[in-house]
């Protein structure tokens, strides 16, 4: 028997779903809604509080609380079952906010609706100036060496992109790209398709080692360095200010380009000084919108050494000509209004409470992770294969990605047992922390099996 709450909420869940209540309907007010039910103001909220974690409602202060754009498609999900229950996917981060929708259907609203909107229209191949113009002045304020101009600045459409833009940029089939040992899987990808060598450069706690990049330089002819100093994925990793300067040195010393993936340094309130800032003639900047708004967004800023610059116009005329004008626009737009970084705040906040439960939910478990990172990596005993959590995950409802597949050497036959978990993907934390207790249940059912054999 479900109780009164669970009716009331399945219930406007269904009035979404058939559309009797559409998008943009206003919803009673918390105390309509307890005396129309009978219900505690207390109860009346927590309905609210469930639609909205649902993503079937927005509330606006001041306003009311509304159904969301596309609601109607969620309630099929979620109108029949608890937020806890279905498929819960840790595989890929996309922490979006139930703001959001309606923050972006206003800004892409706004932008069509400018006098001077001219997004379907042909565009600079790095992008429009006014766009240009507009996201040096964002990162020049955030930044301790200031950038001279946006001359060296090119919009993409995501990271992928830019990634593939600066390797196209600086270096030639049959070349060799230097990867930390746990690396982002699709840099991998992407030098396989343009024929590049991938090597591994030895890290510790703090990152990249400097003296083992410097000794790998000497002996092999490395013309590139993939790393994220900020949150790495997939260990948590933020690279101290002093070794930083010490990366940096080497790649002055040695002449050597880096590409510096920038996806989660929106996560940290003051992140230390970037490679690019510390070597701008070395390093190629990259700085997606995908993980700090939303993977939809499509779009990313390349920041490009001066002298490599035609370079990287000439790979984004090969590849895309252009990146998408309205997703540039309506990108400046959140920049310049102040919701870019209302939301990046609010994620910040979110991102800390989840870690709140991951550290109850693992406590006494060896956990590999950050308070303020969305990965979190839960090492296995050499006894237990990770193909057997995987598969009992799978079998819960529960998706994880193993470690091993972020591996820079994938050849070694000395995969590591662990799996990364994103904590960004799950709806709500309710449904997070449901999914993190039946983790640690089969990893510790399955630990002990294995001890034994």
């Amino acid at each position: 028997m479900r109780s009164k709450f669970r009716q009331i909420v399945a219930k406007l869940a269904e009035d979404i779903r058939t559309g009797r209540l559409k998008p943009g309907d206003r919803l009673p007010t918390h105390r309509q809604l307890a005396s129309e039910h009978g219900l505690s103001l207390g109860t009346a909220t927590r309905v609210f509080a469930e639609l909205d974690a649902m993503g079937l409602t927005v509330g606006e202060v001041g306003r009311g609380t509304f159904v969301r754009m596309n609601a109607d498609a969620r309630a099929v999900e979620f109108a029949l079952s608890s937020p806890s229950q279905g498929l819960v996917d840790f595989s890929r981060n996309h922490l979006v906010l139930p703001e959001q929708e309606a923050i972006f259907a206003r800004a892409v609203q706004e932008t069509i609706s400018d006098g001077d909107c001219d997004v379907l229209e042909y565009r600079k191949n790095a992008g429009a100036e006014y766009d240009r113009r507009a996201v040096w002045k964002w990162l020049n304020a955030e930044r301790d060496a200031k950038l001279p101009g946006h001359e060296g600045l090119t919009i993409c459409c995501g990271g992928q992109h830019a990634l593939m833009l600066a390797l196209l940029a600086c270096c030639h089939p049959g070349q060799i790209v230097a990867v930390e040992p746990y690396t982002y899987p699709l840099v991998r990808l992407v030098c396989e398709l343009l024929r590049l060598e991938v090597v591994e450069v030895e890290g510790d706690a703090q990152g990249i080692c400097p003296e083992s990049l410097d000794r790998l330089f000497q002996k092999t002819p490395i013309r590139a360095l993939f790393c994220m100093p900020n949150i790495q994925n997939p260990t948590s990793i933020t690279m101290p200010l002093e070794r930083r300067k010490e990366i940096a040195a080497v790649l002055r010393k040695r002449k050597v380009f880096a590409v510096e993936d920038d996806a989660y340094g929106f996560l940290l309130e003051n992140p230390p000084t970037s490679l690019s800032e510390l070597a701008p003639e070395q390093v190629f900047y990259t700085r997606t919108l995908s993980k700090s708004w939303a993977p939809g967004l499509r779009v990313c800023y390349l920041l490009a050494p001066t002298k490599m610059a035609s370079h990287v116009d000439k790979a984004q005329r090969a590849s895309v000509w252009m990146s998408t004008p309205l997703m540039g626009s309506v990108a400046t737009r959140l920049i310049e209004n102040g919701q870019y970084e209302t939301v990046v705040e609010a994620k910040r906040r979110e991102v800390f409470k989840r870690q709140a439960i991951v550290r109850r939910v693992f406590d006494g478990m060896k956990v590999i992770t950050d308070p303020r990172s969305m990965h979190v990596v839960l090492p296995l005993l050499p006894t237990v294969r990770t193909a057997w959590v995987i598969e009992a995950l799978a079998e819960a409802q529960v998706l994880a990605s193993p470690i091993g597949q972020f591996a820079a050497d994938q050849n070694s036959g000395k995969t590591p047992a662990g799996i990364r978990l994103c904590i960004g993907a799950p709806r709500n934390r309710r449904t997070m922390e449901a999914a993190l207790q039946r983790i640690r249940l089969i990893i510790k059912e399955l630990q002990p099996k294995s001890d034994r054999l």
